[in-house]
């Protein structure tokens, strides 16, 4: 018979003190990492049955740091800005239809669009990719930003994670054929939106509203895959409430069309096409824009369809004695073409810029006196239906970004004329739009910016990547299938964010299997994997329990190390200084590396930060244990390991082991794209 792994562990309690009911830890919205050796608890029934909350002020500011109190930054504004303008919009609409003024209607509040993750990064091609077309140009990776952007709602006055989305942002300064594109790799949601009739408008505009500030920025063209995840997998959050079913292509598709279909309108894309109709069909292709006939001119993002697809069509042709010059044509592109040919509508390509601004970026081209877009195809992509028919806006053809629609007392189209077209507006009318207009002048003046990021970068280990934040989630069982455990598992990685020196793992008492989450943790300093909680650690390590029971037996010679849990620091610097602090020390840790030291280095510091790496050589330290030194070390040394150039031996310690950490998380999340492209194949395959 079959046996499904969906069985969920027993949830955690908590104790109350007051009238010693036992609560769900979940339910209660219990913090375990909070907790204190001499804390009080005290249940939600007391609470109410005192009828007051005497006492609980004082601490809330020291514990509830919400998503309200995480870091802004220019995106996350912008995007947050834009969300309230589309929803003032559907507010309009809906008290016109249901007949009632604009304060009778139900209003979604309390959201917070916040950035949690904004890192430096290095994309590596795959070796096959390499070994094929190294002689011909091939870079070996690309340098990308990523970035975790998120929404938080306060339901029931407790904040919540409902969204998340995450990009690859290539720059300027990344090699082509990436060169200022961005990918939206992952866009994941859990229905608890409320009120529910504005989810989809909330979540469509923070798609737009990121669309609309990396084309202000410089960026030419956006990429997405549209492919829902295979059963049984998660893309960002952790277990889905029941009722929300996986969308199927078509609905998936039509979402995203709909949401740039928006974005037209609002005059952020200029036109949306596909993968094959922009790269394989020549007939469809741009006249303007000119790319290379083999794989290496194909864009090659972080989890797309053609990194993963390139990889198994080499290995197929090396296995056949397919020599690459073998033939007249590319095999790999014609393999490429025949699979996306049959799933083209999925690749979705978005026009930002015009293309001979992509054209010119693709060629290397010097782009930084380049105007802003002075063409009339973003003008064309704004055409308004006046009295029932297509018609070219009446002034002028130059339009950057916003577009003529978006500017009050101006209709769609940009004409001058009254809705019938009968009577010409009044100087009240015409001179808002007249203003419009001359400002939309004075942006052909404006050169397109050179995709610099002037948002500080957001280090965050937590959610550096999907796979690790899913990760996290199944470890720490933070999942997403109840609104309580949605709560919850928010609380937990609010915790996490604000206290980003707290360990993110706890260990379990291998004597009562409960998580050790306060006081000291007693670990075996002889055994691999043994900790003992408080209360277990006496009975235990001297053998009592033992006596009455053998599943407590464990030698009494083994000596333990006391950790005190309750010793970590919290944070007290502003982003800023802390962001500034790390580039400082990891600037001296690779000096340090390199350095010869002492007569020829006349640096203090370097000498310092070389006797800590003397201290984390000789130190007899697990990763369990808690030496602080250590772990502020080895921090600095994962925020280096991310951008290190060294293909061998990194002379910094331990950067080797965790960057081969790092590929083990990178494969397991290549091993789900395998999954989700194998599935593809064999989907459109079958349909032959």
């Amino acid at each position: 018979f079959d046996v499904k792994n969906d069985a969920l562990p027993e949830e955690a309690w908590v104790n109350c003190d007051e009238c010693q009911s036992w609560v769900h830890q979940v339910c209660a919205l219990f913090n375990g990492r909070t907790n204190r050796s001499k804390a009080k608890y005290t249940c939600p029934n007391c609470v109410l049955k005192r009828g007051d909350t005497v006492g609980f002020p004082v601490s809330k500011q020291k514990f509830m740091k919400g998503a309200g109190d995480i870091a802004k930054c220019e995106m996350s504004d912008s995007i947050e800005e834009g969300v309230q303008r589309a929803l003032g919009v559907a507010y309009q609409e809906r008290s016109k239809e249901q007949g009632v003024s604009l304060d009778d209607v139900e209003k979604a509040n309390d959201l917070y669009v916040r950035v949690l993750t904004s890192v430096e990064k290095k994309q590596h091609v795959g070796e096959e990719m390499i070994q094929w077309y190294g002689d011909n140009g091939c870079p070996s990776d690309f340098p990308v930003r990523s970035k975790c952007i998120t929404l938080f709602q306060k339901i029931h006055g407790v904040d919540t994670l409902l969204f998340a989305m995450y990009v690859y942002e290539y720059d300027q300064n990344c090699p082509a054929p990436n060169r200022r594109r961005v990918y939206i790799s992952y866009l994941d949601s859990v229905q608890y939106f409320e009120p529910k009739c504005y989810r989809t408008t909330v979540y469509q505009t923070i798609l737009m509203e990121y669309l609309r500030y990396v084309k202000s920025r410089g960026f030419h063209t956006a990429h997405i895959w549209s492919c829902p995840p295979t059963p049984g997998d998660d893309y960002v959050f952790f277990v889905h409430p029941s009722h929300q079913l996986i969308p199927r292509e078509d609905m998936l598709r039509s979402w995203y069309h709909n949401t740039l279909d928006k974005a037209k309108g609002e005059g952020i894309v200029i036109r949306s096409t596909t993968l094959y109709d922009e790269y394989f069909n020549k007939e469809t292709a741009s006249t303007e824009f000119r790319h290379r006939e083999d794989p290496l001119g194909l864009p090659y993002f972080e989890g797309d369809y053609i990194p993963g697809e390139i990889e198994t069509v080499i290995k197929q042709l090396r296995e056949k004695g397919v020599q690459k010059s073998s033939r007249t044509s590319d095999p790999v592109m014609e393999h490429l073409k025949n699979n996306i040919g049959k799933m083209k509508d999925n690749f979705i390509v978005v026009h930002l810029r015009n293309r001979r601004f992509a054209a010119a970026v693709e060629r290397g081209d010097d782009v930084s006196n380049w105007l802003e877009d002075s063409d009339e195809e973003l003008v064309r992509s704004k055409r308004a239906k006046i009295n029932g028919k297509e018609a070219r806006p009446t002034l002028s053809p130059f339009d950057g970004s916003g577009g003529f629609g978006s500017k009050p007392g101006l209709p769609a189209g940009g004409s001058l004329k009254s809705e019938t077209g009968s009577k010409k507006r009044g100087l009240d009318e015409i001179e808002p739009a007249i203003s419009g207009h001359m400002a939309k002048l004075d942006r052909r003046t404006t050169t397109v910016k050179d995709t610099s990021d002037e948002d500080p970068a957001v280090e965050g280990d937590l959610f550096e990547s999907r796979q690790q934040f899913l990760n996290y989630c199944q470890t720490t069982h933070c999942q997403f299938d109840e609104l309580r455990r949605a709560k919850h598992s928010t609380l937990m990685v609010l915790f996490q964010i604000h206290n980003p020196t707290a360990p993110k793992f706890l260990q379990q008492c291998s004597a009562c299997y409960r998580d050790i989450t306060h006081g000291y943790r007693y670990h075996c300093d002889n055994c691999k994997n043994y900790d003992l909680c408080e209360e277990c650690y006496e009975p235990v390590s001297t053998g009592k329990w033992a006596q009455k029971d053998d599943r407590f037996k464990h030698d009494v010679s083994h000596t333990f190390t006391a950790v005190d849990l309750e010793g970590f620091d919290e944070v007290s610097k502003s982003g800023e200084d802390r962001q500034e602090a790390l580039k400082t020390h990891i600037e001296l840790l690779e000096h340090s590396g390199t350095c010869a030291g002492s007569p020829g280095c006349q640096l203090q510091n370097c000498e310092k930060m070389k006797r800590l790496f003397e201290h984390v050589k000789s130190c007899d330290v697990k990763p369990k244990t808690g030496c602080k030194v250590c772990t502020r070390l080895l921090s600095l040394c994962v925020l280096h390991a991310r951008l290190c150039p060294i293909r061998g031996q990194c002379p910094i310690p331990f950067c080797d082991r965790i960057r081969e950490r790092n590929q083990r998380v990178r494969k397991q999340q290549q091993l789900m794209d395998e999954r989700r492209r194998q599935a593809q194949n064999e989907l459109y395959q079958t349909g032959e």
